[in-house]
């Protein structure tokens, strides 16, 4: 009698990725095409052109990058450094807190890796890499504001030994792909422009540092499950407490 097939979730998960990549430069080039005429047009009229994503948003090329806005920096003997990407940081802004996973415990990748506390909004981010924490920067949660000022160097969060390190960085944005999917992710932000999600934004289209902090709660929720992956993770505090419970709860 033949085998029921089992399939693997980390296979499942890597096809996800791989098929979001694969999608990334012709979706690239038709927001080209379709945002050429728009500014044309802006500039024959005198509006001011758009800054170039290079100068808001940083990366750094060496790092991989997770979908939900977190990098991934293989070291030697099969440790990885991760954090939140520099668009994370420039969404959320400076954070009031943010919360590590203890060393000894296990994260998985494309699942909730830390939580970033922004006023009343708390988000948790995403990990890159599956595996077990060897160590982690107590240093954020003194001075939060570091995922800010150097999101790639001292504002690093945790260290990993990663227990499927190769399969995990194939599944990762690398290189080029990772400057389109940058390019893609502001160009997406821009289009989602609302006239509240406007007020977030400098002249020429560039959004301000803490876009959490001009937005209400609801189209927050919206714009992180969008961007940050997050969906159903983001909690709201009602006077600086957090009135819901811990989704890992």
């Amino acid at each position: 009698m033949p085998q029921p097939v089992h399939a693997d979730p980390f296979v499942t998960k890597g096809l996800e990725y791989l098929l979001v990549i694969g999608f990334l430069p012709s979706l690239v080039l038709f927001w080209r095409w379709l945002r050429g005429p728009v500014r044309v047009l802006a500039q024959a009229a005198g509006a001011p052109a758009r800054v170039r994503l290079g100068q808001w948003f940083q990366v750094r090329p060496e790092a991989y990058y997770h979908p939900g806005h977190s990098w991934a920096l293989p070291a030697e003997d099969g440790l990885v450094r991760i954090g939140m990407d520099y668009f994370a940081q420039k969404l959320i802004g400076r954070p009031s807190r943010i919360e590590l996973p203890k060393v000894g415990d296990r994260v998985v990748q494309g699942e909730g890796g830390w939580s970033v506390r922004a006023d009343s909004k708390t988000i948790d981010l995403l990990s890159p890499v599956d595996g077990v924490v060897v160590a982690r920067n107590d240093a954020v949660l003194d001075s939060p504001d570091l995922v800010n000022q150097d999101p790639y160097g001292n504002g690093w969060l945790l260290e990993v030994r990663a227990s499927r390190m190769k399969p995990n960085l194939r599944t990762l944005l690398y290189g080029d792909v990772a400057r389109a999917w940058m390019d893609t992710t502001l160009e997406a932000l821009r289009l989602r422009m609302s006239d509240e999600l406007g007020l977030a934004m400098q002249d020429g289209g560039v959004p301000v540092s803490g876009i959490a902090r001009a937005l209400s709660p609801d189209l927050w929720d919206e714009i992180a499950g969008d961007f940050l992956l997050s969906r159903g993770v983001a909690r709201h505090a009602a006077g600086g407490r957090d009135d819901t419970q811990d989704a890992s709860a």
